[in-house]
């Protein structure tokens, strides 16, 4: 997983769209509430987004909503689900660490992952990890973005890895 802070860095469409979104929505505390998303501007982006529910003492992230397209992708929805109970399953907790610098730093996160594919080949696809308030200051969720440019499921076929969620 490689990581960075500058949108300008990003190659996806998706990653920049709700980038530019959380940039317009921000309010005071330097974070969009929750309630400045509205789903039905997002529409396109929909299977590809998750959102992710932040608890702060201790520091874990459920996600609440998985996109059809990143269950597809990951092999399984993930709705419900504790990250630190899929870290348990066998991923890497690089997840849970990219959540948590982005809530400290209050900004989002980008990122991009190689990953092995069933025939051998290699598939890349970049996220975009967008912390927001929920009725306060603090970062009380996510919305996440992974775009996976293009590629079909059948031709991805994702082989279970560190880096997987799932």
């Amino acid at each position: 997983m490689f990581t960075w802070t500058d949108v300008d860095q990003c190659k996806s469409r998706m990653v920049c769209e709700l980038n530019n979104w959380w940039t317009s929505k921000k309010e005071a505390s330097g974070l969009p509430d929750r309630r400045a998303f509205d789903p039905a501007e997002f529409k396109a982006l929909m299977p590809n987004l998750v959102i992710v529910e932040v608890e702060q003492e201790p520091f874990r992230v459920r996600y609440r909503l998985v996109g059809t397209r990143v269950a597809q992708f990951t092999g399984f929805d993930f709705t419900g689900r504790y990250l630190d109970e899929l870290i348990a399953l066998g991923s890497t907790s690089e997840w849970q660490n990219q959540y948590a610098a982005a809530s400290a730093n209050r900004r989002p996160i980008f990122g991009s992952i190689t990953e092995p594919t069933t025939s051998g080949g290699m598939f890349t696809f970049e996220f975009g990890l967008f912390p927001i308030s929920t009725g306060s200051s603090a970062v009380g969720q996510f919305i996440a973005v992974e775009d996976y440019f293009g590629t079909s499921i059948t031709s991805a076929q994702v082989l279970p890895t560190k880096q997987s969620r799932g």
